[in-house]
């Protein structure tokens, strides 16, 4: 494989991918500014028990300076300790050498690290399996010379418990399952109750290291901004916990009528059945329950515990596995009880392989043993060597070459190459504009967005990842579904025909980013039309993406700094005022300019009758606190004063027009401007400089009776 060349862009790649652009910018990783509107990006966005992959990832992407050598470096390093863990554990076993090495072969390139290195990458570094079995020969040796302080002065299991500490919460979840189970079978296998706190002492040494990453994660972040939408980073710990969703969905005890076939529905999906440990191992594995215990030698109780002596934990560990995961088995318990998700079946599958492994090993002894009696020692040892290699070949191929294989598929995809183009273009034509506040168009919500047509919200970060290392640009991704900054955004982006509208993205933006695969070719359109009425200027254009750069002049009627009720503002033309009830002047509602707040009326219509005009107006306190007055003129007549209560909060006001004042033709201007002059400059929101008036949020108009 090529070091420079991803092996994949999009979909959950691309998070592996931004991890290492955040690194490159050190010591910043925690906290960026760099991308998201309103919110800030950050590694603790991220479950961060993956502390070990992070710490490989890092390394690899500090070491190369290039975000893609980084990523694929790491790929590397995961198989390397996939198949490192594997061998050495299955040594423990007193499995032979050479077949210790088919044997780690064979795990590193279980199906799963297929499905897992093409998604959750930090998923596809399961070594911390392995370790869980690499212990328990040891736990058993203790246990046998009855000296359980040995476990905790052991540097080996010490080792194996740290670093599975330090690689997930799943993983961690599940190893403390595997020793649970280890523990239960041990002691009924052996009659020996030791072998229960003896597998709690490795444990709580894993609990004990796990902890403090966890209250790390929880006290840094406790409603971290990047975190999943049903997994705040006070919840992730706990996430691990709920047997990966198992029990998420748990609504009811009791029997639905459609449990069965919400069950049934998962089956083919990519949830754990095309992401098994492969069918030579699982056939091997449900060989092993059904006549394993038959093939068994007995050996003396002080005898070096190897796979024989442990076999009967084995097998019942496998049973566990099936009857835990495989369709209905005990994941079909669990839904008719709760829900359909049992995504636990992927989880715990690199455990369920390395028992097939043992499993699978121990038995071909056995058949070893009968080639050399029925063929000869030397040929049939060869023969048991050559279909050892043969079948776990069969078990891995799909795995093996697999990142080469997924380089050269992606390198002959036309939209890679149109990808990469427009990126370079995009960053291309932003320095060359100067250009450092992107906002990235269609408006992508945060979390885990659904797609746009052709759009994949993820898309957004590509821009970001592929920027110069320390780079101050800042890019929009990251709004979060109903936060006020996305849904002032929203609305904004809904009256874009408005000058106003632009103007206020201006003030925060200096480019808008537009993704062709979100947008009909009507809807380019329009937004060019709407971009470049408004000053707004082409700089980057290409198949995938458009540049634009918005124009830095100010509009006359500024928009409130923020006003939640623009999420229900409408667009159109203003419809005729008399008796259409509460009516906004313009499609969002507007502040007054200078301070001074005016509403022109068309006379023609009006009737002959005295006018009612209902106001619903907000003002702001100066800096004294004090809420200035606001004087009502019509046609330049002063005919009342008005006054609120609370700073900020609409109320309503009614004013009764006198048909006098109302002219026969033109226009009746009507003039809302607060005693003593405008309030200092906001401080809602700090960086707006501008001195506000009167807010206008609707009116009523109406005749008045006679």
């Amino acid at each position: 494989m090529r070091f420079d060349v991803p092996t994949e862009l999009w979909g959950d790649r691309i998070f592996l991918l931004l991890h290492g652009r955040l690194f490159l910018d050190w010591p910043h990783i925690f906290r960026t500014d760099a991308v998201g509107f309103p919110d800030r990006l950050d590694l603790l966005g991220f479950p961060f028990t993956d502390l070990t992959e992070r710490v490989v990832q890092f390394l690899a992407t500090r070491l190369s300076g290039d975000v893609v050598v980084g990523a694929n470096l790491y790929l590397v390093v995961i198989i390397a300790a996939n198949f490192a863990a594997a061998f050495h554990a299955l040594r423990a076993f007193q499995i032979r050498p050479w077949w210790c090495l088919a044997g780690a072969f064979a795990f590193a390139f279980i199906p799963y690290f297929a499905k897992r290195s093409t998604g959750h990458d930090y998923l596809a570094a399961y070594y911390s399996a392995p370790l869980a079995f690499l212990i328990l020969p040891r736990i058993v040796t203790a246990v046998r010379k009855q000296s359980l302080i040995d476990i905790v002065r052991d540097p080996v299991t010490l080792v194996c418990c740290v670093v599975i500490a330090t690689s997930g919460i799943y993983y961690s979840f599940f190893a403390l399952l595997t020793w649970a189970f280890a523990g239960l079978a041990l002691a009924a296998q052996e009659r020996n109750w030791r072998y229960l706190p003896a597998l709690a002492l490795p444990a709580g040494v894993m609990l004990v290291t796990l902890l403090p990453i966890l209250a790390f994660f929880v006290a840094v972040a406790p409603d971290n901004a990047g975190s999943f939408a049903a997994r705040t980073a006070s919840e992730q710990p706990l996430y691990g916990f709920r047997i990966s969703d198992v029990v998420l969905g748990l609504k009811q005890f009791g029997i639905t009528p459609n449990a069965l076939s919400d069950y049934m529905a998962i089956r083919g999906t990519a949830e754990g059945t095309d992401a098994w440990p492969g069918p030579i191992l699982s056939a091997f594995a449900l060989l092993a329950v059904l006549f394993g215990s038959s093939l068994l030698r007995r050996r003396s109780p002080g005898s070096r515990p190897d796979y024989e002596g442990l076999a009967p934990m084995f097998n019942a560990y496998l049973v566990f596995c099936m009857i835990y995961c495989v369709p209905f088995g005990l994941g079909l318990i669990f839904n008719l009880l709760i829900a359909p998700e049992i995504r636990a079946q992927n989880r715990i599958s690199p455990f369920f392989a390395f028992a097939a492994l043992l499993v699978f090993l121990g038995l071909w002894q056995r058949v070893t043993l009968w080639l050399q009696f029925r063929f000869g020692r030397p040929i049939g040892g060869v023969a048991a060597t050559a279909g050892l290699i043969a079948l776990l070949f069969v078990n891995s191929v799909g795995s093996e070459a697999l990142f080469a294989r997924q380089q050269r598929a992606l390198q002959r995809e036309p939209a890679f190459a149109a990808e990469m183009t427009s990126i370079r273009a995009t960053l291309a034509a932003a320095d060359s504009a100067g250009l450092q506040r992107i906002l990235e168009l269609p408006i992508a919500a945060w979390p885990e967005s659904p797609a746009i047509r052709g759009f994949a919200p993820y898309n957004h970060f590509l821009p970001f990842i592929f920027s110069a290392p320390g780079s101050s640009r800042h890019w929009s991704y990251g709004a979060f579904a109903g936060s006020d900054g996305l849904s002032r955004l929203q609305a904004l982006l809904k009256v874009a025909n408005w000058p106003c509208a632009l103007a206020e993205l201006a003030s925060s933006y200096d480019a808008v980013l537009i993704d062709r695969r979100g947008y009909g070719a009507a809807e380019l359109a329009a937004w060019d039309s709407r971009l470049t009425a408004s000053g707004a200027r082409l700089v980057s254009d290409d198949p995938v993406r458009r540049l634009y750069r918005l124009p830095t002049s100010e509009c006359s009627q500024p928009l409130l700094p923020f006003d939640r009720w623009l999420s229900a503002a409408k667009g159109g033309e203003l419809e005729p005022l008399l008796d259409r009830g509460w009516h906004s002047p313009e499609p969002w509602g507007r502040w007054g300019k200078d301070a001074m707040h005016r509403i022109l009326l068309p006379n023609r219509g009006l009737g002959s009758h005295d006018l009612i005009l209902d106001l619903k107006i907000l003002q702001l306190a100066d800096n004294a606190g004090r809420i200035p007055r606001v004087e009502v003129r019509v046609n330049q007549t002063l005919i009342t004063t008005l006054g609120v209560a609370q700073p900020m909060h609409p109320e309503e006001q009614r004013i009764v027009i006198s048909r006098r004042l109302l002219p026969q033709t033109g226009f009746t201007t009507i003039d809302l401007r607060p005693e003593g002059g405008p309030i200092p400059a906001s401080r809602v929101v700090p960086e707006d400089k501008r001195l506000l008036g009167v807010g206008l949020i609707a009116m009523r108009l109406h005749e008045a009776a006679e």
